[in-house]
């Protein structure tokens, strides 16, 4: 699978294309995942496991880089057509990177809200996947989608059972542990909702769900 320029017209459904680079990068029969929703206008593909919901999002085309495609990842609640709903009274965000304003696995790798708050690196999942010969392969070929889905293998490889069950609904416990930390992690950072206010961000990123 290839998103060269060349490709640029031969990738006509994008959902499809997604689907089919599921099967044949992500283990998805190994963890159970099967797909759930698909939508043509959103460009968007969802696979639904016991644990969680995984997201496939279209990023389209640019002209130096190629096609893009993003991962995020929700608690089985999650809405497949909406990125935030209504929890216990507030709206949250309902569906997660792993890195940035979700950094699931900084958690995970047990930094402290104040260590990640003050890391501007990248975890070391991604960081040894980045600097892989693979990785230059890929980027240099402009095969982003086929490159997000295979960092994402490696990150299931890496982390598996510990990073679905964080998102698993049956394991309110780790959730609330999540919830708590990225509380801690947006104060360290300096944030505030009247800050967030001022740039037009509606919803926290510390109010998940």
């Amino acid at each position: 699978m290839y998103e060269t320029e060349d490709d640029r017209n031969q990738i006509g459904d994008p959902c499809e294309y997604m689907a089919q680079l599921a099967q044949n990068v992500l283990p998805l029969e190994r963890w159970g995942f099967k797909e759930s929703y698909r939508s043509t206008k959103e460009e968007c593909l969802i696979f639904d496991s016991e644990w969680c919901r995984v997201k496939f999002v279209w990023g389209g085309w640019e002209l130096y880089t190629g096609y893009h495609m993003s991962m995020d990842y929700g608690r089985l609640h999650a809405p497949s057509d909406a990125v935030s709903m209504i929890w216990n009274g507030e709206e949250c965000r309902c569906w997660h990177g792993l890195t940035g304003t979700s950094p699931v696995l900084d958690f995970l790798d047990g930094l402290s809200p104040q260590e990640s708050s003050n890391f501007h690196g990248l975890p070391p999942a991604i960081e040894q996947y980045v600097q892989s010969e693979l990785w230059e392969t890929l980027d240099k070929q402009k095969r982003h989608p086929e490159s997000t889905a295979r960092m994402h293998a490696l990150i299931w490889e890496r982390y598996g059972t510990r990073l679905f069950e964080l998102f698993d609904l049956r394991r309110p416990d780790l959730w609330e542990q999540y919830r708590q930390w990225l509380r801690a992690h947006y104060v360290a950072k300096g944030n505030s909702e009247e800050r967030d206010k001022q740039f037009g961000i509606t919803v926290p990123y510390y109010r998940v769900c």
